[in-house]
């Protein structure tokens, strides 16, 4: 790939309407990025039918900005992403895809969502990377271990049985808003959960670590279940109100992360010693928490490994990711 390629990347799988300019020399050219959250945040989650109905407004406003200093005849690719996702809100980025490229006479590439992920960490390391290299993609959607042995080879390891890490992290903000009504708690969960735990005592609360030992799955519907019962059980939960119980709310928060991050860190030192591979590559959105960032970062000076993350910019849902895995694809 001597000739530098300028591919158009295009998100729309869930609830962020992205596009972004990449090159095959691992240059961001732009990489804009509307959000959606604030919509979706009254309801705890994303509602299908809205995350379409946005795309579909804010798609071509999100290109022309990523085009914005950038002629569209320098573009040699446009990738989108084809799978998986919200149909209705794939169908939105796949439609532009294929109308720009028919009018300007430019291939399009369908690219995986979680390989866009993968890639995300590949980009951020300028596609100096080691290969093999175990992969943990963690975000509000999916949970996927595997075996990365090239920039367009893997092997899936595991998955999620119920809960995706993200989803989890939801679900119990959920809960902690609905036994409030303290409007700090909002979606999406992690952030939230994580800037509250830092209160708190992460070890207040003997929560259940799902390791799932003898499987690559990861399961979180047991520990989510396990805070639910906690909170269930407490005679008295107004922390509105009473200084004390924001402790209690601190440590609950911090007491669940803490469960979390151990279950991650047990089950990816599991796959280092059983796949004899001293490189990881985390990515997904539940990759930007700091807590999780330190601790993987401390276990791999111990451990002698390598671990990796995206920039931080790049662990939510992007389409500079996408455009990156387009370019390894379309040009293999």
């Amino acid at each position: 790939m001597a000739k530098i390629i300028n591919c158009l990347g295009i998100e729309t799988s869930c609830d962020e309407t992205a596009a972004a300019v990449v090159n095959s020399s691992y240059k961001i050219i732009s990489n804009i990025i509307f959000s959606q959250q604030k919509l979706h945040s009254p309801y705890f989650g994303v509602v299908p039918e809205l995350a379409s109905r946005t795309h579909y407004e804010k798609i071509n406003y999100v290109v022309d900005k990523a085009l914005k200093n950038f002629d569209i005849k320098n573009i040699s690719l446009i990738a989108y992403t084809e799978k998986p996702g919200l149909k209705g809100s794939l169908l939105i980025g796949k439609t532009v895809a294929k109308t720009l490229g028919y009018i300007f006479k430019i291939p399009t590439i369908g690219v995986d969502h979680l390989w866009g992920h993968i890639h995300s960490v590949i980009l951020s390391q300028k596609g100096k990377i080691g290969f093999p290299f175990i992969s943990l993609i963690i975000s509000g959607g999916h949970t996927e271990l595997s075996i990365v042995r090239s920039f367009t080879e893997r092997e899936v390891l595991g998955e999620t049985r119920d809960d995706a890490v993200g989803e989890a992290f939801d679900k119990v903000a959920k809960l902690l808003y609905e036994k409030t009504k303290n409007k700090v708690f909002k979606y999406p969960g992690g952030p939230v959960i994580e800037k509250l735990a830092k209160f708190g005592n992460p070890k207040s609360i003997n929560f259940p670590r799902p390791y799932m030992l003898d499987s690559w799955d990861f399961s979180f519907s047991g520990l989510k279940t396990a805070v639910v019962y906690h909170v269930n059980s407490l005679e008295t939960f107004k922390l509105q109100n009473l200084t004390s119980d924001y402790k209690l709310m601190y440590d609950i928060c911090a007491s669940f992360q803490e469960a979390v991050v151990d279950t991650i860190s047990t089950k990816l030192l599991y796959a280092v010693e059983k796949l004899g591979c001293d490189i990881v590559c985390i990515s997904g959105g539940v990759s930007a928490n700091v807590y999780l960032r330190k601790k993987l970062k401390s276990l791999a000076k111990i451990k002698k490994i390598k671990v990796y993350f995206p920039q931080k910019k790049l662990t939510t849902d992007n389409a500079a990711m996408i455009a990156s895995a387009g370019i390894h694809f379309y040009y293999k």
